[in-house]
This record gives structure tokens, C-alpha cells and sequence, in this order.
């Protein structure tokens, strides 16, 4: 996911959101670490402490409020790839580092997009900071050990598809760009990156969870998504990685992970958070399953799939769905929790919010808003129990999406399908 572009004062949305400003460079001290770090073999130098952790109790919800250097890399090269839809955010930034590259590590680049980004339809940087979660590596020297050794390659492959995000997944792409990925976090050590991001970007970090951790006690996210859910998440702690480089997403990654900009505000990451929690919503499998194929069958649900800017991701049906699913419950929540503003911090409305956000394809997120919106729920009721409800009382029925997403008075016209 990213946070959207319009969703209160920053730039953000998986564009992940969502669902998504420059900083004072200082571009001599990479090219001074640079100069210093051509040497045969780079010097040891003393392992730099852990970042601190904040920790908060909300309600059901215990926040961990933490920075990356590992997860904040990733994010760095996912930049250095060029494409405006991140450079936008960080000009400054781009122009300092990608200045470093050399012929080997642009041709990287090139590659990690053409296999992961073109080739395999993946979100670059969202996909390989999921997949390198498994390891639980914090820095780039755990990030360059997990490609080079392979014995922890194995690990990661395995520890991956044990996931529900891999369980479907050969390890083909990452597979082909291993190599890349090596040059790459190679790229990162002789550059001294590690120094880099602890001298300048920690402190930014360090300062921002100073601020959310002041904030966000009021916030019982995972209580207000189990309302809806109907059931239990077991949530023993929400670690909210907070980072210099994830503009303009907010990502989930494994475990009760997710990844958020330093300079979004409160509502954002919150909002963030009410969101990733929900992956999956629930078990496709069984009567649910049944339906919703049907219903991703509907030339009109089809269309939203196949004709939306593919840098949105969503580019299979039940990767649209699953996203819109959870979606409704983060947009139903968050307007009535008021994370719902403008750049200006006025409310915005559900209907609003989708109107705006990526190109409007979230049509049945929107449908499923509305019917939350007119719901009386008893409690305990399982959220799939009322999906199923819709198809049985025939709100959802394939082959009529459109004419129910239309009967709504809030309905808008969907910009990525050019109406």
C-alpha cells in the first residue's frame, strides 16, 4: 500500500499506499567517504550501536515505534533504479548518490527492473523489502550476508515461501537478480552508507519517533480493526518502521511489520497502520473464494485489473481484491476515527478519499465502504460472513458490478479508465 497523495499534508499512497520533500544535502560527504573507501579493503571500524526502540500501549495495541538501516538501503536503491514515480520525492537525493554509480551497478539496476519491476509485474522496492524481511537483518552487512552466503540465501528462500506472501512464489525473479542485488548492496558498503545514514538520516528518524511516540497513544489500531474483522489479530507488538527513504508507500511487510515515512504525519502512519494490519482480511478459501472469482470475472472488475497504471500495482485479480477488502474496513475506520484529511487538515469523506486515490480502481473497496457504512454489526459477525451477505442479498452479483457501483451517491468517475 502507499498513502495517497492527497490523504492530509505530505505527498504520499502503494504510489502503497496511498497508498505516498527535499532535505538539505550534503553531497561532499559521499563523495569524501567515497575517496576514502577506494581503497583494496575497506577499514574495520567499531559496529555503531543499535538504533533505540519506542514502545507505547494503546489499548489492544502495543506500538514499537524503531528506524532501519537495513529496510531505509533498500529503499535508497530502489530510488537509484530512476524511476520518477520516487524520484519526485527525493531529487536531492537521487542526483547525490546515483552520482556514485558505477558502470556494473547501473547495469544492476537496470536488470532489477527489467527481471522484477517489467518482467515478474512486482513493486521493486516494496517486494524486495518483504522478501528480506524473513532475515531479520537491520543493517547492510546482514543485507550483503544474506546474498552472498548460501547457506542464508537457502534460509531466506525458504522462510519466504513458508509465508502467505511466497507460498505461491518459484523464488524465480529473486533468483535471477541475486547477483544484482549483490553488486548492489556492495555498491552500498564502499560508499560507507552505514556512516552515512547513521550520521545523517537516524537523527531525522530519531526526531520523527520522538514525535509519533508522544502521539500515538490514543491510537488502539489493532481494537478498531478486529471490530470489523470479527475476530482476534494476536497482535503481541506493532513495529512501525519508521524511514527516510519509503515515499510514497506505506508497505506491510512479514509479521506485524510495516514501513513508514519520517515525514508523514500522525494520521498517515496510523492510518498506515490501520491498513497493513488487515493483509490478509481473511482466508480466501471455500464459499468466499467461489464468489469473489465469480465476481473478478465481471468484465467491468476486469477492466479496473487489466487498464490501471501498472505502477499502482493491483495487476491480478485477486491481488485488486485482496487490496480492496482491506481497503474498505482502512477507509470505513479512518473516516470515522477522523484520519481522513486533506494537505489542509479538513475531513475528507470515504467517497472522496476513493475518487482520488489511484486513479479510482478501487471500485469494490468503494462498494464495500458504502455497505460497511449502512451495516449494523452484531458482534462477532466475521467480516467474510458479511461479503458472503452482499452476494446472497444480491448486492454483489457478477455481471452487475457496474450498475451497483453506480446506484451509490457517492459514485465518481474512475480516472484509470478514462471516464
Amino acid at each position: 500500500m502507499t498513502p495517497d497523495l492527497l490523504d492530509s499534508s505530505v505527498p504520499a499512497r502503494s504510489r502503497p499506499t496511498a497508498s505516498r520533500r527535499g532535505v538539505p544535502t550534503l553531497a561532499f560527504i559521499a563523495t569524501f567517504w567515497l575517496a576514502s573507501s577506494s581503497c583494496a579493503s575497506r577499514q574495520e571500524v567499531p559496529t555503531a550501536p543499535a538504533p533505540a526502540v519506542t514502545r507505547v500501549k494503546a489499548g489492544r495495541t502495543n506500538w514499537v515505534l524503531r528506524p532501519s538501516e537495513a529496510y531505509d538501503a533498500i529503499c535508497l536503491l530502489n530510488l537509484l533504479r530512476g524511476d520518477e514515480f520516487y524520484t519526485r520525492f527525493y531529487p536531492a537525493e537521487f542526483q547525490r548518490f546515483s552520482a556514485l554509480l558505477e558502470p556494473k551497478e547501473k547495469a544492476a539496476l537496470d536488470h532489477l527492473t527489467e527481471r522484477m519491476g517489467k518482467q515478474a509485474g512486482k513493486m521493486v522496492g516494496p517486494h524486495l523489502t518483504l522478501v528480506f524481511s524473513v532475515t531479520g537483518a537491520t543493517t547492510v552487512d546482514g543485507l550483503a550476508r544474506a546474498v552472498s552466503d548460501e547457506a542464508a540465501w537457502k534460509a531466506m528462500r525458504r522462510d519466504f515461501k513458508a509465508t502467505s506472501y511466497g507460498e505461491d512464489s518459484d523464488f524465480g525473479e529473486m533468483e535471477d537478480v541475486r547477483q544484482d542485488l549483490g553488486v548492489l548492496f556492495a555498491f552500498l558498503q564502499r560508499i560507507d552508507f552505514p556512516s552515512i545514514w547513521h550520521a545523517e538520516y537516524l537523527p531525522q528518524v530519531e526526531q520523527a519517533i520522538a514525535q509519533l511516540g508522544a502521539q500515538v497513544a490514543p491510537h488502539d489500531v489493532v481494537g478498531w480493526d478486529e471490530d470489523i474483522l470479527g475476530r482476534s489479530l494476536h497482535v503481541e507488538e506493532l513495529n512501525a518502521h519508521v524511514l527516510k527513504f519509503v515515499k510514497p508507500h506505506g508497505i506491510r511487510v512479514t509479521g506485524w511489520n510495516f514501513l513508514t515515512d519520517l515525514t508523514y504525519p500522525l494520521s498517515v502512519t496510523v492510518k498506515t497502520a490501520v491498513h497493513e494490519l488487515l493483509h490478509p482480511p481473511f482466508k480466501r478459501e471455500g464459499a468466499i473464494d467461489a464468489r469473489l472469482t465469480a465476481l473478478e470475472a465481471d468484465p467491468y472488475f476486469q477492466r479496473l485489473v487489466r487498464e490501471h497504471d501498472p505502477a499502482f500495482g493491483y495487476t491480478t485479480a485477486r491481488g485488486l481484491t485482496e487490496e480492496d477488502c482491506a481497503e474498505a474496513i482502512d477507509v470505513f475506520v479512518s473516516e470515522r476515527q477522523g484520519l481522513l484529511r486533506t494537505k489542509d487538515g479538513k475531513p475528507r469523506t470515504g467517497a472522496d478519499f476513493f475518487r482520488d486515490h489511484d486513479d479510482g480502481i478501487h471500485v469494490l473497496a468503494y462498494v464495500l465502504y458504502e455497505e460497511l457504512r449502512r451495516a449494523e454489526f452484531s458482534p462477532g459477525t466475521k467480516y467474510e460472513d458479511f461479503i458472503l451477505k452482499l452476494f446472497d442479498t444480491g448486492v454483489l452479483v457478477p455481471g452487475k458490478f457496474e450498475q451497483r457501483f453506480r446506484s451509490y451517491s457517492g459514485t465518481y468517475p474512475v480516472k484509470a479508465l478514462k471516464e
